[in-house]
């Protein structure tokens, strides 16, 4: 399960700005209604905000990210490799919500 509660915490800037763009109209109520979210829309939110996650599967168990921004910069690679995309997706939404919380910071 995608922890929103450390995502609040570590990328607050973040984390607000998918507030806006995805609830637009309500916002968040409760972090804990994002349990039912799916988490396969944030590749559109996080393309719209010019960060762009790549998941690639070397082998069956063998899964690994890239992330690409729109001013051409890439980095490859996680901490560590994860069995399954659910897992890999997990990790690389986390560093999209990192870049993001930087790129709103530096402005």
């Amino acid at each position: 399960m995608f922890d929103w509660y450390t995502i609040k915490y570590l990328f607050p800037n973040a984390f607000n700005k998918f507030a806006e763009v995805m609830f637009p109209n309500v916002g968040i109520e409760s972090i804990s209604t994002l349990e039912y979210f799916d988490i396969k829309k944030l590749y559109h939110f996080f393309d719209k905000e010019g960060v762009f996650l790549t998941v690639e599967m070397y082998t069956k168990d063998d899964w690994d990210y890239c992330i690409s921004l729109s001013n051409g910069v890439s980095f490859s690679g996680a901490k560590e490799r994860k069995r399954n995309r659910e897992e890999i997706e997990y990790d690389g939404f986390c560093e999209c919500f990192r870049f993001l919380e930087k790129k709103i910071k530096e402005g």
